[in-house]
């Protein structure tokens, strides 16, 4: 039913990611080959993108401003060349790594996590390990490796404990290790070659909600799963024709402060997003025989403090902030009479929302607001109106006008965007 009241409601322009305004990005919000070239050089080729992670690092924060707090330090797997590219300050991108098994090499990388103190850990897929850096003074330096019992790791990420969850793709499990490397635990129950995780726990920054799960995606790039951090026992899982795809290609997750789920599509070229417990709200980007915004998408990284979001494609990368999208589906009755007064007011949001009301007479008299505005979760929504005023009384005979507004929960840059739905009910 959700998917089916998808197709019929999403308009040609949605706004669930928003590209950020020229003012912030200089007009590049996306960045293909050529630029890429200009800034690390003509020797530089890219060559299969792959994870991408990202953080706001202490040791280049300045605790006395709040201007640089959306600048972050950006990780991206180049795997095809066995380098992982990152760029210090969003200003100033490096290399690091060239193609071997020894100290500073990588054959074939794909994941790749970080935190906010320097660790940066890399699936080094053809290694069969999974290589722990630090990042410390503008530098990615060489740790040590994980590489006991390994087959083909796919992706990595880590949680505030310090622990390190791996796709072990080739073992079909999903392998924990503590920070020093030691096993903790393997997670096996109903998992096929898992190739990408993302996790969020109650120790982590912006986690509104105090989510505790890991998201895998496994079967072919064709199922996501659902995992508590307690046991590693599934909770949920969705396959694609869930959703309402007959192929598919989920490459890499991440979540957002209130625990939603975006998941990038390599072979829709789409950006699929999942509320916790991985409810299918809305796809962002287009079929490829219809246009599209993505080209192949792979990594994914969210600043969760702000809803900024990085995209690495085949030929670059893309940055968005998240917005939303909302949609009135309709009112429930549409008349309504004294013996059985009001409505319900069907909506349905893409991503967490501020919601407000107003119902004004057919003079345009503000009669009435449904107070206080609610946050609403994504999906569908149900607003009740009882058919009164804010005097208490029931309205007279006539049409009346319900304003939606929904606004997006992210903080005071994002809220550039606000969304205005209205349509009209009757008392007869």
């Amino acid at each position: 039913m959700q998917f089916a009241l998808l197709l019929a409601l999403v308009g040609s322009d949605p706004t669930t990611l928003l590209v950020p305004p020229f003012s912030h990005t200089m007009g590049f919000n996306r960045i293909g080959r050529f630029y890429i070239s200009m800034y690390l050089g003509r020797s530089f080729r890219l060559e299969d993108p792959q994870g991408m992670c990202g953080a706001k690092m202490v040791e280049e924060d300045d605790p006395a401003t709040s201007n640089d707090d959306h600048v972050l330090t950006l990780f991206g797997v180049n795997s095809g060349a066995n380098q992982v590219v990152y760029n210090v300050r969003l200003i100033e991108p490096r290399i690091y790594g060239s193609t071997g098994n020894d100290t500073g090499q990588f054959d074939h990388p794909t994941g790749i996590c970080c935190n906010k103190h320097g660790t940066v850990y890399v699936a080094d897929t053809r290694n069969n390990r999974v290589v722990r850096l630090r990042y410390e003074n503008t530098r990615l330096k060489w740790v040590s490796a994980i590489d006991s019992g390994l087959n083909a790791p796919r992706d990595v990420a880590l949680d505030t404990r310090g622990r390190v969850y791996v796709a072990d793709s080739g073992n079909n499990r999903i392998a924990v290790f503590d920070s020093l490397g030691a096993p903790v635990a393997a997670w096996t129950a109903d998992m096929e070659g898992p190739t990408g995780i993302c996790v969020l726990d109650p120790g982590a920054d912006y986690n509104d909600f105090g989510v505790n799960a890991a998201v895998v995606i496994d079967r072919g790039r064709t199922r996501l799963s659902r995992f508590s951090l307690d046991d590693g026992q599934q909770r949920r899982m969705v396959d694609m024709r869930r959703i309402g795809l007959d192929e598919a290609g989920f490459a890499y997750c991440a979540y957002d402060r209130h625990g939603n789920v975006y998941v990038t599509d390599q072979v829709n070229s789409q950006i699929h997003l999942f509320d916790p417990d991985l409810k299918y709200i809305v796809s962002f980007g287009r079929q490829r025989s219809e246009g599209t915004k993505f080209d192949s998408p792979t990594g994914i990284a969210i600043w969760r403090r702000f809803g900024q979001v990085f995209i690495s494609e085949a030929d670059g990368g893309q940055y968005y902030w998240i917005g939303l999208d909302a949609y009135l589906v309709g009112f429930y009755p549409a008349e309504f009479d004294s013996i059985r007064p009001g409505t319900t007011i069907a909506l349905y949001v893409t991503e967490m929302a501020d919601i407000n009301v107003d119902i004004a007479d057919s003079s345009g008299r503000l009669i009435r607001t449904l107070a206080p505005p609610h946050l609403q979760h994504p999906g569908e929504a149900l607003i009740v109106w009882d058919g009164r005023g804010n005097d208490g009384e029931l309205v007279p005979v006539g049409e009346y006008k319900v304003t939606v507004v929904a606004k997006p929960t992210y903080s005071r840059p994002m809220r550039i965007l606000r969304k205005e739905l209205t349509g009209t009910v009757r008392r007869i």
